[in-house]
Formats: structure tokens, sequence, C-alpha cells
């Protein structure tokens, strides 16, 4: 093979290829796991993105697990891929990314694995795929070829390259890249030579990785001479070895055991800046090892660096050594692992090896002493604790019996859940006998099974083949208590909808109490049975007394007390008059439930009523008077709101107004106030200015105070500064206290500095500042005040700037941030003033801890090669933002510079956990700039690195070339995806297969959203041309509102699941439907309780768009109304309890029910208790809100004693209660004393605002006008003016509208207010 590199035609050919190699070959590594495979964690992580596709939500899951797996250990396990590609071959549907993705993780990413069992199951997986006849392509066979290199799984070159021939695909230079490792691998001369000279023939570049194929050819097969002349030669062709190259050939010496060969290599590598890594590093022990050389392991330690992902590349090679039987070296290097504090100081410190060895499948035994050893050497403290675990999770059953009685022997307790896995297993297993062993061996133990193992996993896999009652004789001979038995029985029975054999179980064995486990299951059963005489049987048996004298050791709640009962009972009723009113079955269920002389609560009844509402008959009201007290109280109605109206034109409202002209009709007034709003949001100056005149004219037209504003903010915006100058006079003459807001006083200084009258502006805003001012500064009045700064700055007057920018924060308009003081850096970069830009910043990171423009201040010094500078600016700014941002901020700058290989080294700093979303960010800001540049060279910055995700790097990149139409470049960047062992995303697939169409040029791949095939290059048919030309129309593109009408339409006509697919589909297709649709369709699925369907837009959401359309709530109402309230409160407890920072109590408290939940939660006896606890855990940690909410439901439902306790203990000295709900509700439901009541109590609390008091009277108000009670509303003012309230806390427009009433009924409006 030497001399084949040394001939002059390969040194010709190598050197002509050094100039045409594709983007970046001359510094870009085969990242080939087996070359390279620390791109292991980042060339996964696309696993959940790939995956997340628009068919399934039971993919959801095991995608997040994959997901997870990879990003915390770098590897995933044989179980975690069969499970996906079970649920993917159960699919009609596999798209080609899936399938590719599959078939990428039968390598190295399964570590604890044999070679030789992965390749078994990656061509299990090929050959399922080709009888489904999914769509291959060239990138498919390269994945397959990777994955038989990682696992050194012998093979024909010749015969896999005559199945692509037969598929009619063309290999590409990946293909014969990894084609001539194979051959090297197995140091075939005579192969590697075909080879080389295919692709010369083919004219492809060769690159690094066909230099790494040669140097492994020769090291790992005793030629090290060899592989140096390689390396000589390549020198001589411009090829410089990368850090890979060294240390294949390190790896060579250290198979033959010569250590002083290794340690040279290593020299080497530093000497040419090559530093070899951990990984690299780790290779070499792994291949002494191997060699027999154990004794030299200890003389690569000192080299090793420890960097970022060093304990992951560890535990990979301890898989292979314990794979290989070296289990003494693997607890040597588990020794050089850093400590972590996340693992190394719980019982869960070396949990990878021992799982590992119990998949070896070695002997109980040897496990044991294993185990026992790890522990005595201070390896794993818990090894046998974590044997154990693992057992259970494998289902060997008499592994963890054995290790169950180890852990008795080291003083641990053997508890009940210890055994439930053990209990799936066998019923996974369909044996019947082993299962009821393990609970008879449970039982023996003194651990008889709760209700909850029963359920779910004992009985249903026993009532799969058996009669409920022989299920009940066969718990009862495992020792299993008769009641506890029957109970959980009967609720499975339920649970399935069968309640006819549900009511003989009750009948038969009296299973009494427990109502919070029967109300679900015997509710949804009535509603798919509507058997109304079962349902009550069965609550009869549950309220009845004790007929039994066995004991339930599930705690019963058998008090008996009557109270409990009736509100249980009621409450369960109350419930079933929902579900069968709609089929007018009130009357039977409340007679039947007469006739079992259960009796509900007061409460109950009362609620029955309200829901009924007009379907109340007298009959239904005789029946409830029967069951309980005749006190009745009516519930809200809930009606939909009225969508809005679009809006008519200015055209439109001209022809409307001439018409009502000229029949004299009535509103022309209103018409003209629309006309002139229309024409200033039309920008139609002219119009404006002739109409406002017109009006001036007219004797029944006055331009009130908010027309006026509106004028001014009109034309201060247009830059008619004289016309604003003479409203603004107009509005001074009409009520000289009205104010113009802070936006409008800076809408008119910039008007001033666009005339170029900047002493004006700076005048206009000091004569017009409120002393004492309390209005916040918004986004608007930022936005124009930076517009403001900005346009001085680009006329380059600093003193300008500095007033401006002085005026506008000390005169508290806006308040100082990075935008508002960037003009004031630009201004000097603008004038070539450096110094005078960082001693700006120094000024703003003092006074205001704020870093305008740091960024490109980093970049000029980075030119300058001012280190000094460079390193007292990110010193000042590491004081505000932290380390870490400021590090990513350098990355960052370097790369825009062009200076990757200091970017790289901020990158590899140990310990900086990178921040995904400033690398995403960054991204998006380069593809809208147009800047590949910067892309290429954050590609180039981040390769190798672990940690990162490069995958957004490449789609962004991809963008780029596409929209610059550098179509070749884009089609490269297709290939070095592969060459990097990245699966390329459907995202990707799709922009560059439609790019590629639209440029009529051939795709290489399968086109995931269409299904279009890869094309062969062969000669096609008239037929085949014309098929082909049809497939790849572009289809049309759909707009966001015609996605939004499509989302809307099929949710109101109740097709909510169809409606969700849809979104999905669209939002990973890069289009966001609208936001008030996407919150109609969350409204409509929380209804129906379909949690499901909900769980997968979040991750598509940001935490912006998530507020906006109230996910989190919606997600909670749909837990509720699918029967889990109780489960998600005891997670929101759990949560809440053990949060230990302001964020985490906050993530919390977001899923705390609110409105509809809320409301449901407080009728549920259970429910609210424990709403009670999270309400008193957030007040004792500062968070009074949950307790607002549920106060304002206490009210909401007449529970006036429990809303007194928490007004009394929490909210009576709170200065802000919100109760907007509760002013909605009453309004909806016609409850004015309601509203009456509350407003009672918040007079007590004397912290509160007057102007919260009087938002809560002009409500009320205005609910009384709108019942036509104008008497009852001007009462309500006569008393807010009694307790204080004046004009500034009450609603202007609410007052205006009460004078006008009162003035049309002839009544005076005798108020001063």
């Amino acid at each position: 093979m030497s001399s084949l590199l040394r001939s002059t035609k390969f040194v010709r050919y190598f050197t002509g290829a050094a100039r045409t190699l594709i983007i970046n070959s001359s510094k870009t590594t085969d990242v080939n796991l087996l070359i390279n495979s620390k791109a292991l964690s980042a060339a996964n992580n696309v696993l959940l993105r790939d995956y997340a596709t628009k068919k399934k939500e039971s993919l959801e899951p095991l995608l997040q697990k994959l997901d997870s797996e990879v990003r915390r250990y770098g590897r995933i396990t044989k179980r975690d891929i069969d499970e996906v590609f079970d649920e993917l071959r159960a699919k009609n549907d596999i798209t080609s990314s899936q399938s590719l993705l599959v078939i990428r993780c039968c390598g190295e990413l399964v570590p604890e694995e044999l070679p030789e069992q992965r390749t078994l199951l990656v061509q299990k997986i090929w050959n399922v795929l080709i009888e489904r006849g999914v769509p291959m392509d060239v990138s498919h066979y390269n994945a397959l070829l990777r994955v038989y290199i990682e696992n050194e799984h012998p093979f024909s070159p010749a015969q896999f390259l005559e199945e692509m021939e037969k598929k009619g695909l063309q290999p590409n230079r990946v293909t014969y890249q990894r084609l001539m490792w194979r051959y090297c691998q197995e140091g075939d001369v005579e192969g590697a030579t075909r080879v080389l000279e295919k692709m010369r023939e083919l004219n492809m570049p060769v690159s690094e990785p066909v230099l790494n194929a040669l140097v492994m050819g020769h090291a790992f097969h005793g030629d090290t001479e060899g592989a140096k002349a390689v390396l000589e030669t390549m020198a001589g062709a411009g090829l410089k070895p990368s850090n890979r190259t060294y240390a294949l050939l390190a790896c060579g010496y250290a198979k033959q055991g010569d250590i002083t060969g290794v340690e040279n290599v290593i020299t080497k590598a530093q000497n040419e800046d090559n530093e070899l890594t951990d990984k690299d590093l780790l290779d070499i022990i792994e291949q002494l090892a191997l060699g027999g050389h154990r004794d030299k392991i200890d003389q690569i330690f000192p080299h090793l660096h420890k960097s970022i992902g060093y304990n992951q590349e560890v535990c990979n090679l301890i898989f292979k050594l314990l794979n290989k039987d070296q289990e003494e070296v693997a607890k040597e290097m588990m020794r050089t692992m850093p400590k972590t504090t996340s693992v190394d100081d719980t019982r869960f410190k070396g949990a990878f090896f021992v799982k590992h060895l119990l998949k070896l499948n070695k002997p109980v035994e040897t496990i044991i002493q294993a185990c026992r050893n790890l522990q005595s050497e201070g390896l794993v403290p818990s090894a046998i604790y974590i044997a154990t675990e693992a057992a259970l999770q494998q289902g060997r059953s008499e592994l963890a019996q054995k290790l169950f009685k180890e852990l008795q022997k080291d003083g641990m307790e053997i508890r009940q859940h210890f055994y439930w896995p053990l209990l799936t297993q066998k019923g996974k297993e369909r044996d019947e006998e082993g299962l009821l062993q393990i609970v008879r061996n449970m039982t023996n133990e003194g651990l008889v099974p709760t209700g909850e193992a029963l359920r779910d996993y004992v009985i249903p896999f026993l009532i799969e083949k058996d009669t409920p009652q022989n299920i009940i004789v066969k718990l009862q001979v495992a020792n299993v208590p008769v009641i506890l038995s029957a109970r959980n029985v009967m609720i499975e029975l339920l649970e399935s909808g069968d309640i006819k054999s549900a009511v003989e179980i009750a009948l038969t064995y009296r299973p009494r109490g427990q109502y919070s486990l029967i109300s679900r299951p015997l509710l949804n059963a009535l509603n798919k049975t509507k058997d109304i005489k079962s349902f009550v049987n069965i609550l009869h048996v549950t309220s009845s007394s004790i007929q039994t004298p066995q004991e339930d050791v599930s705690n019963d709640d058998v008090s008996g007390d009557d109270n409990v009962d009736c509100n249980e009972i009621g409450r369960l009723v109350k419930n079933a008059v929902k579900i069968v009113a709609k089929d007018n079955l009130t009357e039977e269920l409340l007679t039947t439930v007469l006739g079992k002389g259960l009796r509900i609560s007061t409460t109950s009844a009362e609620e029955i009523e309200q829901y009924l509402g007009k379907n109340m008959t007298t009959k239904i009201s005789e029946l409830l008077s029967l069951l309980t007290s005749p006190d009745l109280e009516m519930a809200p109605v809930e009606f939909l709101a009225r969508r809005n109206q679009t809006p008519r034109t200015a055209a439109q409202l001209e022809t409307l107004l001439g018409q009502v002209i000229n029949k004299d009709g009535n509103n022309i007034n209103r018409l003209r106030k629309q006309l002139i709003n229309a024409y200033m949001k039309e920008k139609n100056i002219e119009k404006v200015n002739s109409l406002a005149e017109e009006l001036k004219s007219l004797p029944d037209f006055d331009l009130n105070l908010s027309t006026l504003v509106q004028l001014f903010e009109f034309y201060c915006e247009n830059d008619e500064i004289d016309r604003a100058e003479h409203v603004k006079t107009e509005i001074t003459a009409k009520d000289p206290e009205f104010v113009l807001n802070k936006y409008k006083k800076v809408l008119m200084a910039c008007a001033y500095v666009r005339a170029n009258r900047f002493e004006e502006a700076i005048q206009f805003l000091q004569d017009n500042k409120i002393s004492g001012e309390t209005e916040p500064s918004s986004f608007l009045i930022n936005s124009k005040s930076w517009q403001t700064l900005n346009t001085l700055a680009e006329s380059k007057d600093i003193a300008k700037v500095k007033e401006m920018t002085k005026v506008l924060i000390e005169n508290e308009y806006i308040a100082p941030n990075n935008i508002i003081l960037g003009p004031s850096i630009k201004v000097h970069l603008l004038n070539n003033d450096i110094e005078g830009a960082l001693n700006e910043f120094e000024n703003c990171c003092k006074q205001y801890r704020s870093t305008p423009w740091k960024g490109e201040l980093m970049k000029a010094l980075i030119m300058k090669e001012d280190a000094t500078k460079l390193q007292w600016l990110a010193d000042l700014s590491t004081q505000i933002h932290g380390e870490v941002n400021i590090l990513h901020d350098l990355v960052l700058a370097f790369v825009e510079c062009g200076r990757l290989r200091q970017a790289r080294r901020i990158l590899e700093t140990p310990g900086l956990q990178t921040r995904q979303k400033r690398l995403n960010d960054a991204c998006q800001r380069y593809v809208e700039d147009g800047k590949s540049e910067y892309l290429e060279g954050l590609l180039e910055a981040t390769k190798e690195l672990s940690h990162i995700d490069r995958s957004n790097i490449f789609y962004h990149l991809l963008v780029t070339y596409c929209k610059a139409n550098e179509t070749d470049k884009a089609l490269g960047l297709w290939t070095v995806l592969q060459e990097e062992g990245e699966i390329p995303s459907e995202q990707f697939l799709s922009y560059l297969g439609n790019h590629l169409k639209s440029n009529n040029r051939d795709i290489p791949f399968v086109m995931p959203s269409t299904g279009v095939q890869a094309e062969p290059k062969k000669k096609d048919t008239v037929s085949q041309k014309i098929t082909t030309q049809k497939s790849q129309k572009e289809p049309a593109k759909i707009t966001k509102s015609e996605i939004s009408n499509q989302i809307e339409t099929l949710t109101k006509e109740g097709n909510t699941a169809q409606a969700m697919d849809l979104t999905l589909n669209h939002i990973k297709e890069g289009v966001m439907p609208k936001s008030n649709v996407l919150k109609f369709l969350l409204k409509s699925l929380a209804e129906e309780g379909n949690v499901e369907k909900i769980k997968p837009l979040g991750i598509h959401l940001s935490e912006t768009m998530k507020r906006t359309v109230t996910y989190d709530d919606k997600l909670t109402l749909a837990t509720f109304n699918s029967g889990n309230g109780a489960s998600h409160m005891d997670n929101v407890l759990n949560m809440l309890e053990t949060a230990n920072t302001k964020e985490e109590v906050e993530t919390a408290l977001r899923k705390f029910p609110r409105s509809s939940a809320l409301a449901s939660a407080v009728q549920d006896s259970e429910i609210v208790a424990k709403c009670h606890k999270i309400v008193e855990l957030a007040a004792s940690k500062g968070y009074i809100i949950p307790v607002n909410l549920l106060w304002i439901e206490y009210l909401l439902a007449g529970k006036d004693k429990e809303a007194d306790s928490l007004w009394q203990k929490y909210l009576n000295k709170s200065s802000v209660i919100v109760f907007r709900r509760l002013l909605q509700e009453c309004h909806l439901k016609k409850q004015p004393q309601v509203i009456e009541k509350m407003i009672e109590i918040l007079k007590t609390n004397k912290d509160l605002s007057l102007t919260s008091l009087g938002n809560a009277y002009s409500r009320l108000i205005n609910f009384y006008m709108s019942e036509n009670k104008i008497d009852s509303a001007k009462a309500t003012l006569t008393r807010a003016i009694e307790n204080g309230i004046t004009k500034e806390h009450l609603n202007q427009s609410t007052i205006r509208k009460l004078k006008e009433n009162l003035e049309t009924a002839g009544q005076k409006f005798d108020f001063s207010i």
C-alpha cells in the first residue's frame, strides 16, 4: 500500500484534489463516528425534531426519552430503539427521514450492546423497510455502511455497490469514502486501490477521510512505517493531517504495545497545534487494553484533558471494555472520571457500570460478587441496590428475588412497589401463574398489593381470559382481601364500560366507600351506557353501611359520616345530571335515586337546579325537594362571545354616509367619526384635513377630545407639525386639565427632530413633563424614543444625541436600556471615535447597568487586535450579564470577524454550558442579513463539539445558500451532513428539495413531505419524464390566513383532532396560524378534555405565544375535563413542595387551575382540599394570586364561609386584588348581587386602591344600564361617591353613558363628578 501511495499518478491526483475540495474540506475532518465520534450527542439531538412529524402522538414520549438519553449520556439503549422501531413498524406512513434515523441508531450510539447484536438489529430494520417499500436514497445506504463499519461487520463492498445499482442509485463521495475505510479496515490493498481509481475516474475530490482510512489501514495492521509515509505523501499534496489522523497512527502503535511510538505521536500532534482530544486518547487506551498491554495504560493518563463530555466518552469506552471482558481496565477508567455533583452525590453513582454487567447475562452469583467488589472498592457504593433496580426493569424475576435478599442483608426494607415491575413483566408474558405467584410472595412477606397495584398490574391481565368472579376467587387464594379485590375488579369493569357486570360485583360483595376511586369510572360508564338503574345501584352500594366483617387494607373511609355521604352522593348525582340531561333522563335519574333513599346535600341540589336552568320542570323541582331542602340558588350560564366584524374601508363609509344623508337617516355623526378615523388609518392627509374643517363648521357636530387626540397623533406621525400644534391648542381650550400621554409627547418631539427643529423638540419635552407622573414606559414610547435618537445618531451629532438621551431619561419619559442607549455608542462609531464609544460604554455600565452595542465594540476591538481593551470590555460586561453570556458574545464576535480558532477555544472552555438559544438566534440573524460566511464560520468553529446541536446551523446555512441561488453549495451541504454523521431533518430535506426542483436539478434523496423518489441517473422514457415533471410541480404555497380559516372551520364543525393535526403540520412547515384561532382550537379541545391532542402543540410554542393563547390554562382545563383533576393537583402540590427557586415556584403555579377548571374543582371536595393546600403553600412563599383565584370561585359558587376564611387570612391587607373573572361571570349570569357582595368585601381592605374599587362600581353600573335599570345604576353611583370614589377612579365612558341614559329618560344627572 505504501508503494501505491508513493506512485506519481496518485501524488498528482491528491495535489489536484487539494485544490478542488468541497466547502472547507481542507480543514474539515470526516466525522464518521468510528473516525470521530465527538459529534455523537449533537448528531442525535435531532431525534425528537426529526420524529415529531405530523401523524402520531404515540411516538412523542418515546422520542422525548431518546432525545433526553442522548443529551444526558451521549448514548441510547437497544430497548429505546426497539420501542421506536416497533411503533414505526405499526404505522403505514413511515417517512424517509424516520427510517434513516432508525438505521443510524444501530451503531455506536448503542455502546452497551455487542456489535453482532447491533448488526442483527439493523438488518432486521433494513428488511422491514424494504418489505414496506419505504423510499430509499443514497443517504440510507451510506447510513447502513456507517453502521456496518462501526460494528466491524464483514461485508462485500462489491455486492453492496451492486445492490445500489439495482435500485438505480449512484454512489456519491461519502459512499466511496466509507468503502475505502472498509477495505483499509480489512487491510485489503487491492480493494483500496480500486476505490481510489474509481474516485479519480469520477473526478471526485479526495478529502481527509480518505487520508485517515489509509493511515488506519497501515497502522492497525502493523505497518506503522507505511502509515507515516502516508502522512508525508499527503503533506506534499497540501493536505494537512488532523488530530484524528494522528490518533489513528497512535492507536496502531498502541495495538503493538509500542508506548514510545504512542508518546512520540502525541508530542508531534501537540507541536503541530493538533492536540489529541480525550476521545482520541481513550481510543488509544482501548487498543492498549485489547492488545494485552494493560500495564502501559496509566502512562496515557497524564495526557487526558478531562474537558466537556469526558465522562460520557469514558462511559462509552467502559461499555466496550465490558463487552470484551476487560472488567479490571473498565474499573481503572472509571476511577479517572471527575466527580459530578448531579450523580456522584447520590446513590446512583456508577449505575451505568452495574446495569451493563447485568446485560451481559452473567451468572447470578457472578453478578452479586461483582457488585460486592464494586461496593467494597468504593466505586459504586450502592451497587446491590442499582443491580436490583436493573433486574426489576429487565423483568428478571429470579435475579431480583435474590437481590432482594442481599438488600435485606444491608438493612434495607423491601417495599411493595419493588414488586410492581415483576408483576408488569408477568402480565406482558401472559404468565397468569407467575403473576399470581408473585402476588402470593408479596402477601407472604406481609405486603398486600394496594388497589392501585391491582388495577394497574394484575386485574387487566387476568380479566382478558377469566370472569370477574373467578378473578376475585384467585386473588383470595393469593391472600388478597375479598373487599379489596371486589372493589378494584368493579372499577376495572366500569373503566371498560361494562356497568352490568360491575353492578353484579357490587351487589355480591358490597364494596363500600372510596368515593374518590369510584366517581370517575362510574360517571364514565354512565356516559357510555346511560344505564341509570345500574348507576344508582352502584352508588347505593358504595354509600351503604358496612355489611361484612372483612376489612379492606387500603384504608376505606368507613366513618359513616352522614354529611360526608350527602356531599359525595350529591356531587355524583349532580355530575350524572349533566350527563343525562341532554337525553331528557333527569327525572328518571332523580326518581331512581329517590327510590333508593339516597339523600343529597343542599348545595348539590341548588347546583343541579342552576345547571338545568330553563329545562327545570315542576316535577324535577319536587324531586329535588324530596331529596333535600328547597333552598335553591341559580348558577351562571355561559354564552359564546360574538365574532368581531371586519371594519369598513373609507370608500365604503363614504358611500354609506351619502346614502344616510340622502335618506335623512340616523347615526350620521357616528358615521362621520368612523370616516375620519378611516382616513387617518389610510394616511390620507388631504381628506383628513378637508373632513376635519368640514366637521368643525357643522353646528350639530362636536369634535370631542378623543377625536382631537387622534388627530394630534396623526399629524405628528405625518410631520404636519403646525397642524399638530393647532390641534393641541384646541385640546387645551376644550379641557384645560387634559394631559397628553408620554407616547404622544415623544411622538411630537420625534416630528420636531425629523424637521430639523431640535431645540424645539427639547423645549417641548421639558415644558410638557409632569412632575410625579407614574405612567410606565411602554414599547411604543421606547420605540419612538429610539427612532428619535437614531435619527440624531445617523446625522453624526454626538452632542445632540447626548442631550436628547439625557432629557428623555431625566424627565422620566423612558427608562434606560441597551436599545435606548445604543445610539449613544453608534454616533461615536460613525465618527470613527472608538475611544469615545468605549468611554460612553463604561458610563452606561456604571450608571445604568446596561451594555449597549457591546457586540459591535467587541468586533471593532478584535479587528484592531486590541486584546487589552477587549478583555476590559468583557470584564465590564461580565459584571452585568455574567460570564457565560459574555463568552457567547465573544464567540459570535470572533466568528463574525473570521477568528474561528479563538471562537473555538472559548467553546471548549471546561464547564461552559452552551446556550443553544443564543446560537439559534444568531443563525436566524445571519440568514436575515444573508451572511453565509458567518454561518460557515460558526459551523467550522463548532465542529466536533459534542455538546452543541449543529443541525440548526446546517439548516440556516442551507437557507442562506438557497436565497443566494448557490445551488452547488446547497447540495454540497447535504453531502457534508452525511460525512459528519448528521441526520438531515425533514425541514432541511424539504427546503433543499424544493430549491433543487425550482432550479431543474435532480433530487438525490427522498422528499419527506411529498414522497418524491430519489431520481436514478438513467435514461428515462418520454412517459417517465412527463410523470416526473408532474410529480415535481411545486405545490402552491398556502397563506397564514388560509391555514387559520381551515383550522377554524374544522374546529367549528367539531373536528378538533383533525384541526390540531393540520395545525401541527403547518407549524412544522414554518407557518404559525393566527393566535386567536389557536386559542379557539385549544378552548374547544380543553372542553372535550382532549389532553393528548393539546400536549404536542406545547413544544412548538414560545413562552410568549403560550401566554398569548393561554396554553397552560387550556391544558389544565383539559386535564380536569378528562377526569384527572385530582392527580393534576397532586402533581402541582408536589412541584410546589420541592421548588427551591423563584422559577420553579412560578413554573408550578402556571399549572394551577383557573376559570372553568377551578370552578369545577370548587365543586369537588377532594380536589378543593388540595387546592387549599397549594394556595396556602404558595402564599407562604409570597404568591397571593392562587389564593385570590380560589376566593373568586368561592364567591361565584356561593360558598361565602370559605371565601371569607381566605379573605381574612390572606387578602384583607393585600394591595392588589384581581376580580375580572367574577365581573364577567356575573354579567353573563345576571348576578349583580354577587358584585355587590364583593364590593362590600373589598371596602374592608384599607390597603386596596380606590381605582380597583372604582372599577368594580363601574362594571356594576354598566350591568344595570345593560338591563335598562337606570335607577339602580344611579343608586350605585351615589353609593360609590359616598364611599370616597372620585372621577379619577371611575370609567369615564361609563359615567358619560349613564348621563346620556338619565337625560334620555328625562332625569337630571345631578352629580358634580
